[in-house]
């Protein structure tokens, strides 16, 4: 907990709700509390902002588990939101029935798989092309080099 939340007398910094001190999510408006308590720097906020018109403190854990699954190519967010689903589903099990739920974790666990795929291929035409490169290179370079003198010693 940081020493700016004890000093904000504990109300959510999103609603400004009373909250205790151990509370993570906001009982009245969602917000998760350490993402409202980063939000109030500005910087972080102001991109959030600009990028989807609300700001950060103001995204419920769904929210934040929705847009994670949504970023491509990159592994962790989507399994960021998958293991905050699982935390969520996990208290409050009748949470996996609801659509609201499933969309965000089909969407994660699709993106993970897809994301992996196109990295298998990206890995192999990376290594495609390096080995072709070395090979032009090992073609040009016994012709750029002069001639020098033997290596070995006549007897």
């Amino acid at each position: 907990m940081s020493v700016e939340r004890l000093r904000t007398s504990l109300h959510c910094p999103a609603c400004g709700f009373r909250i205790s001190a151990r509370t993570t999510v906001c009982e009245n408006c969602g917000a998760v509390i350490p993402v409202a308590e980063l939000a109030g720097n500005g910087v972080i906020s102001g991109a959030v902002s600009t990028l989807l018109g609300r700001p950060l403190g103001s995204l419920s854990i769904l929210e934040i588990a929705r847009i994670l699954a949504w970023v491509p190519l990159l592994v962790g967010p989507p399994i960021a939101a998958l293991a905050i689903i699982a935390l969520k589903v996990s208290q409050q099990p009748q949470r996996l029935n609801e659509r609201e739920w499933q969309g965000p974790a089909l969407v994660a666990a699709l993106n993970i798989a897809l994301s992996l795929v196109v990295w298998h291929y990206a890995a192999q035409e990376i290594g495609a092309a390096a080995t072709a490169l070395w090979t032009h290179i090992d073609r040009l370079a016994p012709t750029a080099l002069p001639a020098g003198p033997g290596k070995g010693v006549d007897i």
